[in-house]
């Protein structure tokens, strides 16, 4: 009884330090200003998304990017 505790508290503890480092990796990432794209507006506005971006200062271009089809950015790549 008392070994299956232990077990229990070791896997709780390790799933918490799992999580504390996956959250502190995140809001790193998160707060790092090359990981926030440069978004110049719906794709359904602009023109070329790819020329548009190399045009703005961007030379890896751009794409459209979003969850649906219907909600797509154009967003240049930064490296």
């Amino acid at each position: 009884m008392a070994k299956r505790k232990v077990a229990y508290l070791m896997v709780q503890q390790i799933l918490s330090m799992i999580c504390l480092i996956l959250i502190t990796n995140l809001g790193a990432m998160a707060m790092d200003p090359l990981n926030i794209p440069h978004c110049l507006g719906p794709c359904s506005t602009v023109e070329n998304c790819f020329h548009d971006c190399v045009a703005q200062g961007f030379p890896k271009g751009g794409t459209c990017i979003g969850i649906t089809l219907a909600h797509m950015d154009c967003c240049c790549k930064w490296s």
